[in-house]
C-alpha cells in the first residue's frame, strides 16, 4: 500500500473566509477564527452583534411590547454569545469587540431599567425591565 506524503497528512482543511465585523479589526476575527470553536467563528459573531445592536436601536415603545420575541429571547441570546466570544478571545484581542459591544449596551441601558425581582445570578441584559 503506498505510503502517504507528510505534507499530505499535515495539510488543513479547508476554513471558511474569516468574516468582516464592523467597527472590529480583521486580527480580532481572525484571532475568533483560530479558537476552533464553531459557535464563537467571526461569521456568528457578526450575526450576534447585528441582532443585538438592531434589539439596542430599537424605539422604548417597541422593546415595552408585551410577549416581545426582540427582547424576551432574541436579544439576550445574542448578547450571550457575544460574551462568550469576548471572554474568549485574549485581552488585547478582546478590546475592539468588547468596545463595539458597549456602544450597543449603553443604548438598550438607556431605554430599560433594572428588574430586582429577577435572580442575581443572570448577566445584567437578561435582568432589564422593558419600560
Amino acid at each position: 500500500m503506498p505510503r502517504k506524503r507528510p505534507s499530505r497528512l499535515r495539510a488543513r482543511s479547508a476554513q471558511p473566509a474569516t468574516t468582516v465585523i464592523p467597527g472590529v479589526p480583521l486580527a480580532t476575527s481572525g484571532a475568533l477564527d483560530r479558537l476552533d470553536r464553531p459557535e464563537i467563528r467571526s461569521l456568528e459573531v457578526k450575526r450576534a452583534l447585528e441582532i443585538w445592536q438592531r434589539v439596542a436601536s430599537l424605539p422604548r415603545a417597541e422593546l415595552s411590547a408585551p410577549h416581545n420575541d426582540w427582547t424576551e429571547f432574541i436579544g439576550p441570546m445574542a448578547r450571550d454569545d457575544l460574551e462568550r466570544a469576548v471572554r474568549a478571545l485574549p485581552r488585547k484581542q478582546a478590546a475592539p469587540l468588547r468596545a463595539v459591544v458597549e456602544r450597543a449596551d449603553e443604548m438598550f441601558r438607556a431605554k430599560t431599567l433594572h428588574n430586582p425581582r429577577i435572580d442575581p445570578s443572570r448577566p445584567w441584559w437578561a435582568r432589564r425591565w422593558w419600560v
